[in-house]
């Protein structure tokens, strides 16, 4: 009887680690070294595979991008709003041309578009910092900085 068990016990720990073991080979953990871990898994979820990755990154910013410049609009109209409504569009315009890059096979293009929209980003937090006002959008850029950064870092994996 002792023996039943303790074979049981082998195909259980044997099994545990050919999972762990098979998930690490393919893939699992694309975000382990992300700059911001917690968004590039949100973005990642499920997928093993970086190129995939990336390509969900790039549809994700596109979206956020959207909401962005929706909740910039709601807001009072400044140069620094209407600034950073600009800075939204033509990012939406750049990840879109990543896309293209990298379905071209050209990932150091994409990535390179990809990591200009930080500056982007930022470029629109310092319109109001250096006007002296609050920035009532940072949350947005906030995040559309760590989806760049997280972007950038999967396609450096490719």
């Amino acid at each position: 009887m002792v023996f039943k068990d303790n074979t049981s016990f082998s195909y259980v720990f044997l099994a545990t680690a050919v999972i762990l073991f098979a998930g690490h080979a393919h893939g699992a953990g694309l975000c382990d070294n992300a700059p911001n871990k917690q968004v590039c898994n949100s973005i990642v979820g499920n997928r093993t595979n970086p190129r995939d990755a990336v390509i969900a990154d790039i549809h994700k910013a596109v979206y956020q991008n959207k909401v962005a410049r929706a909740v910039a609009r709601k807001q009072a109209e400044s140069t620094e709003i209407n600034t950073c409504i600009k800075i939204f569009a033509s990012c939406i315009y750049y990840n879109k041309l990543a896309l293209r890059y990298l379905n071209d096979g050209n990932r150091n293009v994409a990535r390179d578009l990809i990591g200009g929209n930080i500056d982007s980003y930022q470029k629109c937090d310092d319109l109001f910092k250096n006007s002296g006002k609050n920035n009532p959008i940072a949350k947005s850029t906030k995040l559309l900085k760590d989806m760049a950064s997280s972007g950038v870092y999967l396609a450096n994996l490719i």
